[in-house]
C-alpha cells in the first residue's frame, strides 16, 4: 500500500542518520553534550517536508488542487506557476517513492549541517532548477521533487569538499555511496526523465556551494569559542582583543 511504503522510506531515511551520526568523529574526552544530536529541528523539518508531498500528492490524483498548480511548462506563461509548485507534484505514487527518501536526507542534512543559512538554501534549491528549466527549449511538463534534490546533494557534496570538515565530509561521502548512480540522470539517456532539471539542480547545488563556502559547518563556531578561551586563559593580555573580536 502507498502509505505502507511511504513510512518504510522515512524509517529507512531515519537508518541512514543514525548510521552517519555514528561515524561521527568525537574525540573520547568530548563532554556528553557534544555527543549529543543536536539538530535544532533538522529531523522535524525534513519530516515534514516529505508529509507535505505526500498530502500534496494526495490532492493532486483526487482532483483537489486548483487548475493553474501544474508543473514548468517551458517558456509559456501557464506554466511560470510551475517553477514554485512543480517540487511539490509527482506524477505518480512510485515518482513521489523515488524522491522521497534522498530529499529527507538532503534537506536534514543540509538543516543539520548548515543551521544558519538553511532556509535561503532550500528556498534557493528548490526555485533555480524550475526557473531555469522554464528557459529551456522543451514543450513537455516538467515536474517532481527532483531537480531540488539534486541542488541540496551537490550542495552537500561540494560543501564538504570545499571545508573539509570531518561531518561534511562524512555526509559526502555518504551521498557519493547512496546516490552517486544518480549522476547519469542529468544526461538525455532516458525517455520520460526531466534530466533537465536534474542537470540544473546540480549546478544550483554547485553554485550554492561556491557562494556560501565561507560559512562554517554549524559545530566550527563553538570550537572557535573554546579554542578562544583556552587561548585568553594561557595569555591572559590577549584578553581585550579576543572580547573585540567575538
Amino acid at each position: 500500500m502507498p502509505l505502507l511504503q511511504f513510512f518504510k522510506t522515512i524509517l529507512l531515511c531515519q537508518n541512514q542518520i543514525h548510521l552517519y551520526l555514528q561515524s561521527m568523529p568525537y574525540e573520547d574526552s568530548a563532554p556528553e553534550e557534544e555527543r549529543r544530536y543536536q539538530g535544532n529541528g533538522s529531523l522535524r523539518l525534513a519530516t515534514g517536508i516529505v508529509i507535505l508531498e505526500l498530502l500534496i500528492h494526495i490532492f493532486r490524483i483526487n482532483g483537489w488542487l486548483p487548475d493553474f498548480i501544474l508543473g514548468v511548462i517551458p517558456r509559456t506563461e501557464k506554466g511560470i506557476p510551475g517553477i514554485l509548485f512543480a517540487p511539490w507534484l509527482h506524477g505518480s505514487w512510485i515518482h513521489l517513492f523515488s524522491n522521497s527518501a534522498p530529499l529527507f536526507l538532503s534537506v536534514w542534512g543540509t538543516s543539520y549541517l548548515y543551521q544558519k543559512i538553511r532556509f535561503r538554501v532550500l528556498i534557493v534549491s528548490m526555485i533555480a532548477p524550475g526557473l531555469a528549466v522554464w528557459f529551456w527549449d522543451d514543450p513537455s511538463m516538467h515536474l517532481g521533487a527532483s531537480g531540488w534534490v539534486y541542488a541540496l546533494l551537490a550542495f552537500i557534496f561540494w560543501s564538504g569538499l570545499f571545508r573539509l570538515h570531518p561531518r561534511s565530509i562524512a555526509l559526502s561521502l555518504i551521498i557519493v555511496f547512496l546516490y552517486g548512480g544518480m549522476i547519469w540522470r542529468i544526461l538525455p539517456l532516458e525517455e520520460g526523465i526531466s534530466w533537465q532539471s536534474h542537470l540544473a539542480g546540480a549546478v544550483t547545488g554547485f553554485i550554492l556551494a561556491i557562494f556560501y563556502r565561507k560559512v562554517p559547518v554549524d559545530s566550527e563556531p563553538d570550537e572557535l569559542e573554546e579554542e578562544m578561551a583556552l587561548d585568553t586563559h594561557e595569555h591572559p593580555e590577549n584578553l581585550e582583543y579576543g572580547n573585540r573580536e567575538w
